[in-house]
């Protein structure tokens, strides 16, 4: 009896020791030094997280990113994600024989990712993207004969992949986006990839051709082959893949045909195949059997031919890209039926015909461009019913305006798109007037560009209202009379150009209100007057064009403090008086052009040509390149010159 209640206390007192006065099994022991030793490799721990938790007075199992199996207190999760840490990855962390999950993304982890991992045969998550690993992927990886998902992405990854790799027959997801790895796929990479549903190379540097076995990756949903230097065309076999929902083969050198068996994908969501060298045209029966297609993006080929009415049954399509290829043709008239259409880009094609007003009924439209094209007609009226439109570009066509009508209709209806931020209808021949609604535009408005489109009259007050404006394009018009005063409104204005018109009156001081003016260019007008002082204090000015007009007076002191000025065009005015040596100061300039003028004072033409030889003598010797820059010895050969120039000119003066 009394052994008994021996056993008993002792079993007891057991029960209520402290964790560190047990001795710990051996194995845990491996899992508690191989987290330490990670803790070790790790230089930058932002908040102290492995600092004050990963101690060894706990257990590991209750640790901050650790999990544990419950019967054995095995680490079966490392998850370790978006901590900030700096650091890189010790090879004791092969010794987590049990762990399945390893999660480290988000990180800024470096160095080579250690081929121990390769030992971990019971991993089904590998997620190590976002960090900065480099080196190449382990070949031990193909050990991994339980990994289901694979993410390297985003890191500094280079050589190419093993093909290892391709033999993990559990594998669903690979993802290598962003990385510098190299090399072809293998033709038969998916022969022992059955359940594979995600692949991405994306932004690499693979080349050769694209594997027409791909189809044997029968339960693929998202294939992403975009931005390498792939080859050759894309293959017919794609076709076969009857769930892929995502086919991202943009930015590399595919040439060939579409093959029309793509479009016979019904699960396709998504099709990106831009920027590539494809040629062609597109199928007539091309949404006949794409139901659930949102996105489709063909702009950069070279595919031809017109358009096909049957596109307008992709009653899904929110992205509808076809700019820079070789198109013709007229818009299909039931275009209008993308209901869900925010974003159509039919740029630089070769499109003619006049616009269907149906587009009007594209009430989610936010961007629009159909420049550089052939389109003729008036510009839609009910464009204004598109009251999402952020964007609207239709530049370089062949637009008109009603001839019935002196002003611009169109400006007028597009005072109900409140969200619209860029207006462009540059290089048209409109033949019109701006409305006085023009100020009625969306206060949100920052590119308006009605450049080249034969435009007179007045420019109207109201403009003044733009408030938000930022890039202002009325050149090559025939505008006539003074600069509104109420542009003094345009404080935010970055490139003002009123240049190649009929404006007359001065250059308005409250110019120099915007205080962010890069560009100002009112050349080849009739501006009188001086140029305003006031100028000089724009320090953001890059180019400034007042050349070809009636400019007099004196050229303001304060211009050559203009120090990062580029461009400086004065030339073919009636400026005078003598030209300042502190011109010198303008050391970023490219061009300055001065001539046709009347500078000087009678005799100070040869100083002049001095001071502009000294000005140009300085912009050599301030080129950013040094290779650009002369040397010492010209340097001083060319002063001398110029010396002797000045005290001749000085000398025979005095007689």
């Amino acid at each position: 009896m009394g052994r008994a209640w021996i056993i008993v206390l002792v079993s007891l007192l057991l029960m209520f020791l402290p964790e560190k006065c047990v001795s710990m099994p051996k194995s845990n022991f491996t899992d508690q030094s191989a987290l330490l030793a990670f803790k070790a490799h790790i230089t930058f721990d932002p908040q102290n997280i492995l600092a004050h938790n990963w101690s060894s007075e706990t257990s590991f199992c209750n640790w901050i990113g650790v999990s544990c199996s419950l019967p054995r207190q095995r680490v079966t999760t490392l998850n370790l994600s978006s901590m900030g840490f700096i650091g890189t990855i010790p090879p004791q962390i092969g010794n987590l024989s049990f762990l399945r999950f390893l999660v480290l993304f988000n990180n800024s982890f470096h160095g080579y990712i250690p081929r121990e991992i390769g030992d971990l045969r019971r991993l089904s998550t590998l997620h190590m993207g976002s960090n900065s690993f480099s080196g190449m992927i382990p070949e031990s990886y193909g050990n991994l004969t339980k990994l289901q998902k694979l993410h390297l992405d985003r890191n500094n990854l280079t050589g190419t992949i093993p093909s290892t790799i391709f033999n993990i027959s559990s594998l669903r997801v690979i993802d290598l986006t962003f990385n510098l790895i190299f090399g072809s796929l293998p033709k038969n990479m998916c022969d022992h990839l059955p359940k594979l549903e995600f692949f991405s190379i994306y932004s690499n540097h693979f080349s050769g051709e694209i594997p027409s076995e791909l189809y044997k990756c029968r339960e693929l949903q998202s294939l992403y082959l975009s931005d390498n230097t792939l080859t050759g065309v894309i293959p017919e076999e794609i076709g076969y893949l009857s769930g892929l929902k995502v086919l991202n083969l943009a930015g590399n050198m595919l040439s060939g045909h579409i093959p029309s068996a793509i479009f016979n994908i019904s699960s396709l969501q998504l099709l990106y195949l831009d920027a590539n060298k494809l040629s062609g045209g597109l199928p007539t029966d091309i949404c006949d059997h794409l139901p659930l297609l949102e996105e489709l993006v063909l702009q950069g080929n070279q595919l031809s031919g017109q358009i096909p009415p049957s596109l307008c049954k992709c009653r899904q399509l929110r992205s509808l890209a076809m700019l820079g290829n070789n198109f013709d043709g007229n818009l299909p008239g039931d275009i209008g039926n993308l209901s869900m259409l925010t974003e159509m880009l039919f740029g630089s094609n070769m499109l003619e015909g006049s616009l269907p007003p149906s587009i009007g009924n594209l009430s989610r439209l936010e961007v629009l461009d159909l420049s550089s094209n052939r389109l003729t007609g008036h510009i839609l009226q009910e464009f204004g019913n598109l009251r999402a439109l952020r964007v609207l570009i239709l530049h370089s066509n062949s637009f008109t305006n009603d001839p019935s009508s002196q002003v611009l209709h169109f400006i007028t209806s597009l005072t109900n798109c409140r969200e619209l931020q860029t207006l462009n209808t540059g290089k048209n021949p409109l033949n019109g007037m701006l409305p006085n609604s023009v100020g009625n535009l969306s206060s949100s408005l920052t590119y308006f560009y009605v450049n080249d489109c034969k435009l007179n009259g007045n420019i109207p007050s109201e403009i003044g209202n733009l408030s938000s404006l930022i890039g202002l394009a009325l050149t090559k018009n025939n505008f006539f009379g003074s600069i509104p005063s109420t542009m003094e409104g345009l404080r935010n204005i970055q490139l003002l150009d009123l240049s190649r018109n009929k404006l007359n009156g001065s250059i308005p001081p409250f110019l120099c209100l915007a205080r962010s003016l890069a560009v100002l260019a009112a050349d080849e007008n009739q501006l009188r007057g001086s140029i305003p002082s006031c100028i000089g204090n724009l320090t953001s000015l890059r180019l400034l064009y007042l050349d070809y007009n009636a400019l007099s007076s004196t050229i303001p002191l304060t211009l050559w403090s203009l120090k990062d000025l580029l461009q400086l065009t004065l030339s073919s005015n009636s400026l005078s008086g003598p030209l300042s040596l502190q011109v010198g100061g303008m050391k970023a300039a490219i061009v300055i052009d001065l001539s046709g003028n009347q500078l000087g004072d009678g005799h100070s033409l040869n100083k002049e040509h001095c001071v502009t030889s000294i000005m140009e003598l300085a912009l050599q010797c301030t080129k950013e390149s040094p290779e650009e820059r002369i040397n010492m010895v010209e340097i001083l050969a060319r002063l001398k010159n110029i010396k002797g120039e000045f005290l001749t000119e000085r000398e025979r003066r005095r007689h």
